[in-house]
C-alpha cells in the first residue's frame, strides 16, 4: 500500500476509536437525577457531581467499597460488612469502588419476588470511582451480590459468596439499630419522592 494511504487509514481508524470512546462513556454522564421524571437513575456515572446534576433536594450517599469476598459499607458506628440500610422513596447516591480486583456491584429487589425488574449495576475498580443515583421503590430487601467474576478462594470463600443486603425502610429506628447509631450521610427523609407517607 501507499504511504498516503496508511497514513489515511489511520486517522479512519482513530477518528472511529474516538467516537466509539465518546459514544460508550456519554451513557454515564449525560444526565443528573431528577425526581419528576427519574431522569439519571441507574446511569453511572463517571464524576460526583453529574450523578446528582441540578437536584437540590435531600439524599443519602453510603460509601461501597468492595474487596475479595464482601461489600463494606459506610458510614456506620463501625464499617458494616454485606448490609446497609436506605430510605425507602428517596435518592441514594452510592459512592463505589474496590481496593483490590475489579468487582460489579449489583442490586437486585427481592421486596417482591424480584418482580419490580429492580436491576442495576455498577463496576467497582481499584484506584477509581463510580457513581449511581438509585431510589429504592418499596420496602424490604434487596439483595447485592458482585456480577463479575472476582477469583477464586477456599472452600466456602469466594466470588459466589461475595453477597450482601441492603434494607430501604421508612423506620428511623428500624435503621439506626441496623447500623449502629449512625445513619447514612445526607438528609434521610423517606418518601419526598412520591410524597406518600
Amino acid at each position: 500500500m501507499k504511504r498516503g494511504t496508511v497514513i489515511a487509514l489511520f486517522f479512519v481508524l482513530v477518528i472511529v476509536a474516538a467516537l466509539s470512546l465518546e459514544i460508550q462513556y456519554s451513557s454515564y454522564d449525560y444526565l443528573g437525577y431528577n425526581p419528576h421524571n427519574n431522569a439519571g437513575e441507574g446511569v453511572v456515572h463517571a464524576a460526583y457531581s453529574n450523578a446528582l446534576g441540578s437536584y437540590k433536594g435531600p439524599y443519602v450517599i453510603v460509601y461501597v467499597e468492595a474487596q475479595q469476598w464482601h461489600w463494606d459499607f459506610n458510614p456506620h458506628q463501625k464499617i458494616h460488612t454485606n448490609m446497609t440500610v436506605v430510605p425507602v422513596d428517596e435518592p441514594v447516591l452510592f459512592v463505589i469502588h474496590s481496593v483490590d480486583v475489579f468487582h460489579e456491584f449489583f442490586i437486585q429487589s427481592a421486596a417482591s419476588n424480584f418482580s419490580l425488574g429492580f436491576n442495576f449495576g455498577a463496576e467497582a475498580v481499584p484506584g477509581y470511582y463510580s457513581y449511581i443515583v438509585l431510589v429504592f421503590p418499596k420496602q424490604g430487601y434487596y439483595h447485592v451480590a458482585c456480577a463479575e467474576f472476582c477469583g477464586l478462594a477456599g472452600v466456602g470463600l469466594g466470588h459466589s459468596w461475595m453477597v450482601g443486603t441492603i434494607l430501604a425502610t421508612s423506620n428511623v429506628t428500624l435503621a439506626k439499630e441496623v447500623t449502629g447509631g449512625v445513619l447514612p450521610s445526607g438528609e434521610w427523609d423517606p418518601h419526598i419522592v412520591n410524597g406518600t407517607v
